[in-house]
């Protein structure tokens, strides 16, 4: 078997070992279930590029055929998901909402702009006056240039200092409890800065007449830490990193008991927990503090993440309505609606845990 063969193999085995971990991950009911998805869909992205260039590689899959158009790019999304599993370990109430859809914004980007350039290849005839002059350019752009891996490998950067920066900030715990996820983070912006450095060093003196110089070994590492990241993370997947335990063991103090008061005379003279779509965010932007304080809050002052200390509300509103005479024309999903719950399956979980019982008690 040669090299060639052997670095085909490593693509599909990285690819394949994504793919399947991906699949666990997703499905699996733990403490870190949203950080186990963000770690999936970030397999599922890296296993698709890895098998993408597999089969470009094999020739199964070539310029020439229906795959060009098919097997589009997705980089820019590497970061992003990187930086959010970080963020969903730091906090187990972390959401995906609001200014942080702003996050893929560049991804998609990457998409609109992949298939612009790669329908061009319908109108060209060999010719550049055959396609318009965005179209040329935008090829050129795409394909002749490192535009891509700049903004690809920048963002991993960029997002893997942020996400060091994360946890920095949150974390107040012995370091041998993040340990592991620092050394992903840094062996992610090492070679992230690596393939960059070699893509720039061809492209600026070789005019890209070694591309195998980087781009075997930018997917061979890019294989090699998929399987690494999702080896490591399925190993931690059912275990949350305690971030806020030693803020939590301080004790309140005098700024946190005004902010709890604030939060109550919020919640039972506004009734906020009334509206089915109140996020964490909403609150806290209502309580003029970050969500990070909001969430350190609700554990150190309330011993309750965001979903429990809203969902208590909730419950003893859904209890005083099913028990007043004025809402007896209602359902128990009428009466859940009115309380703030959008589902029946999260009014009833909800139910259960602060009373023990079914929903059908509330009437009793």
């Amino acid at each position: 078997m040669g090299w060639h063969s052997l670095y085909i193999l490593l693509l599909a085995v990285g690819g394949v070992q994504g793919i399947v971990l991906g699949i666990s991950l997703w499905g699996r009911r733990s403490p870190r279930r949203r950080s186990n998805r963000f770690l999936a869909l970030l397999l599922f992205f890296l296993s698709y590029r890895l098998g993408a260039e597999a089969l470009f590689e094999t020739g199964m899959a070539s310029i020439q055929n229906w795959s060009y158009h098919v097997l589009l790019e997705y980089n820019w999304v590497y970061g992003p998901l990187l930086c959010f599993f970080t963020a969903s370990l730091c906090d187990p109430d972390f959401r995906v909402e609001g200014r942080r859809w702003l996050h893929f914004l560049p991804a998609g980007i990457e998409f609109l702009f992949s298939n612009f350039v790669k329908a061009q290849n319908f109108y060209w005839d060999g010719t550049a006056e055959s396609i318009s002059r965005a179209g040329y350019w935008g090829y050129v752009l795409w394909e002749h240039t490192p535009f891509q891996l700049v903004v690809s490998f920048g963002l991993v950067l960029f997002y893997a200092f942020f996400s060091k920066q994360l946890i920095q900030r949150e974390a107040s715990l012995k370091e041998e409890e993040v340990q592991w996820l620092r050394r992903i983070l840094s062996v992610y912006q090492a070679f992230a800065a690596l393939a960059l450095l070699a893509g720039l060093v061809d492209y600026l003196f070789f005019n890209y007449a070694f591309r195998p110089f980087y781009i075997f070994p930018t997917y061979g590492g890019m294989a090699a830490l998929t399987y690494w990241l999702g080896l490591e993370g399925f190993a931690r997947r059912n275990k949350a990193i305690p971030f806020h335990r030693r803020r939590e063991q301080e004790g309140p103090t005098p700024e946190n008991e005004a902010l709890g008061r604030r939060l109550r005379a919020l919640m039972e003279e506004q009734h906020l927990y009334r509206d089915p779509n109140l996020t964490l965010a909403t609150l806290s932007a209502g309580l003029g503090v970050q969500p990070y304080q909001l969430t350190q809050l609700l554990r150190s002052h309330f011993q309750q993440n965001f979903n429990d200390f809203i969902n208590a509300y909730r419950v003893e509103e859904a209890i005083r309505l099913a028990r007043d005479p004025a809402y007896a024309h209602l359902s128990l999903m009428g009466i859940a609606l009115e309380a703030g719950f959008n589902s029946k399956a999260t009014f009833n979980r909800a139910v259960k845990k602060a009373t023990g019982k079914t929903p059908k008690a509330l009437r009793q």
